[in-house]
């Protein structure tokens, strides 16, 4: 039986909220910490490497890949509640990674985000289905406070 890997996770919602607002809830520091994260070291340009602290589950460093205003912003990370539990200061391009995108939309009633992190399948064997559950799970959170975030602000 030939079985075939999940590579991507997806999450979409609409928020009340302009794509302007919206992206600067991803992209800008001060902002991104309100929903995602305790802390962040660098910018959230194209080419960066900005730092994202979790506080006790370490500090992430990640790779921006587009900063689009005001309909995109994607970047590459190590997934690291498996492969890395605490943190990661490296090169994230020269580790196993995944292309986390957020993808903006205006609708009536605000800002469809549509979420897709993608490149699971190409992950070491072992970590595949943690990381895909674990991810999961997480996005679930993470958009949910996103929304939270730009709903009750």
């Amino acid at each position: 039986m030939n079985s075939v890997i999940q590579d991507s996770i997806e999450k979409e919602i609409v928020v009340r909220a302009s794509m302007e607002r919206v992206y600067a809830a991803l992209t800008t520091p001060d902002q991104f910490v309100k929903w995602f994260s305790v802390g962040v070291e660098g910018k959230f340009d194209t080419g960066e490497r900005p730092v994202v602290d979790f506080g006790e589950y370490g500090k992430f460093k990640i790779y921006v890949v587009a900063a689009n205003p005001y309909d995109y912003f994607a970047y590459r990370c190590v997934p690291g509640s498996v492969y890395c539990p605490q943190g990661f200061l490296g090169d994230v391009l020269e580790e196993p990674n995944t292309l986390v995108e957020f993808t903006l939309e205006t609708v009536e009633g605000g800002t469809k985000v549509h979420l897709k992190e993608s490149g699971i399948a190409s992950l070491p064997a072992e970590i595949i289905v943690q990381t895909l559950t674990g991810n999961d799970a997480g996005w679930d959170f993470m958009i949910n406070r996103l929304e939270e975030y730009l709903n009750n602000e």
